[in-house]
């Protein structure tokens, strides 16, 4: 059976963040903006990202992190690579809130886009979701068989995103098991250990042309 995670392609991305960037500017897009590069980046799940306040990061002599209040009442530090790090500095400024060590640490990460203060519930966030990415699919030049997937597409998605992504990189399971907060390695492996399938192709096929 062939593995069918349910994230965004490469091209994928590029085509709804073509379609933000061709919008007039608002408090939607950019907050959507902001979720799809950050999520991308970091991995975190959705009630993740909404239960984070801005206190949750701090500069550690290695880098920004985030503490974050996972699955099953689990912690875990997660790495804020650059790009996270730049989608934020965006977001904040747009808020009015001024660069991160500027904002209020009690600032929700994720805000309501008519009040920077306040925090939003899955439920909308699960809607801007699915309604940026599917308006943006169907105005794309995907093959059908993609946009007819990605129709279905939801915050959850991006997760998955950032986990192929990061394969796809050569970044080691260990540190996504990690980042990601996984239990086990298995469950990381059983998700992105055959993913995805366009590189091993690629690469085999160029050990044995």
């Amino acid at each position: 059976k062939m593995l069918d995670i349910k994230a965004l392609s490469q091209a994928a991305m590029a085509e709804v963040l073509r379609s933000i960037d061709d919008q007039p500017m608002t408090a939607s897009s950019v907050r959507m903006r902001f979720i799809l590069r950050f999520v991308e980046a970091v991995g975190l799940r959705s009630a993740e990202l909404l239960g984070a306040t801005l206190q949750n990061l701090r500069l550690e002599p290695e880098g920004w992190v985030i503490q974050v209040h996972g699955k099953s009442a689990r912690n875990r530090i997660a790495a804020l690579p650059g790009q996270a790090l730049d989608a934020l500095q965006t977001y904040l400024a747009h808020r009015g809130l001024g660069s991160l060590q500027q904002a209020p640490p009690e600032a929700p990460l994720l805000a309501s886009t008519s009040d920077a203060m306040t925090e939003i519930g899955y439920q909308a966030l699960y809607e801007h979701v699915r309604g940026w990415i599917r308006k943006a699919v169907a105005a794309s030049e995907l093959p059908m068989h993609e946009r007819a997937k990605l129709a279905g597409a939801t915050t959850h998605w991006l997760r998955y995103t950032f986990g192929t992504r990061a394969i796809a990189r050569n970044v080691p399971l260990d540190v996504i098991q990690t980042q990601m907060g996984h239990a086990s390695i298995q469950t990381t492996t059983a998700i992105y250990g055959r993913a995805p399938i366009k590189r091993r192709v690629d690469e085999l096929g160029k050990a044995f042309s």
